[in-house]
């Protein structure tokens, strides 16, 4: 079974292995330095669960978890 990003708790981290969104998400990702093969780590919650942050290439980016679900880990 693959581990999505949405499956992450507050501190592990993983390896993209593929983003399995739709074209202007996947490109949107990429512009912050989500791609494939890169580490990503879970930072926090936001107050309502919905997005959630994370640090990619010394970078925080606010995530859907629907989002978030479509990208799954090594």
């Amino acid at each position: 079974m693959r581990l999505s990003l949405f499956q992450l708790s507050i501190g592990e981290q993983g390896i993209i292995e593929r983003i399995n969104t739709d074209q202007a998400s996947r490109e949107r990702l990429h512009s912050f330095g989500s791609i494939e093969g890169v580490k990503i780590i879970s930072v926090r919650n936001t107050p309502l669960g919905c997005p959630r942050i994370y640090r990619c290439l010394n970078t925080l980016i606010a995530i859907r978890n629907r989002t978030a679900k479509q990208i799954y880990l090594k």
